[in-house]
């Protein structure tokens, strides 16, 4: 399985996760509304599991406009908050350069590592496949 299609395994088994587990997170009425019309963002999130929902939100655009720069910013804060899951997203957001977000493989390694070091299995499966990867690229192979 190749990343891309790794990668759209995650985003809907990601969205499905949140979706399943009771996401308490959603946008007050107002903040709704202006976001909707596409002035801005709704406000910050609270916790981990909000962050990445809002990440997982903007790359793959339900309810929102696509936005890899916001997507990013919310997975890393969910990452920073613990949560690996997001950090395996985050990784892909730079990997794969999606949503106008700069390409950046030293970003993605290093939010596989930190997947890794999380505890997300799939992030640690990722981190491996991206050094198998740089060596095979290192040694021509």
């Amino acid at each position: 399985m190749g990343i891309g299609s790794m990668k759209k395994v995650f985003y809907t088994l990601i969205s499905f996760l949140l979706l399943t587990a009771g996401c308490t997170h959603s946008p007050s009425p107002a903040s709704a509304s202006k976001f909707s019309a596409g002035s801005s963002a709704p406000s910050g999130c609270t916790d981990a599991r909000s962050c990445e929902d809002l990440g997982v939100r903007y790359i793959t655009g339900d309810g929102v406009r696509t936005d890899g720069h916001r997507a990013v910013r919310y997975l890393a804060q969910a990452c920073n908050m613990g949560r690996g899951s997001a950090c395996n997203g985050a990784a892909f957001i730079y990997a794969d350069a999606e949503g106008g977000v700069t390409q950046d493989y030293r970003k993605a390694l290093d939010y596989w590592s930190r997947a890794c070091r999380l505890g997300d299995q799939t992030g640690c499966a990722n981190y491996r496949l991206a050094q198998d990867k740089l060596k095979a690229m290192r040694s021509g192979k």
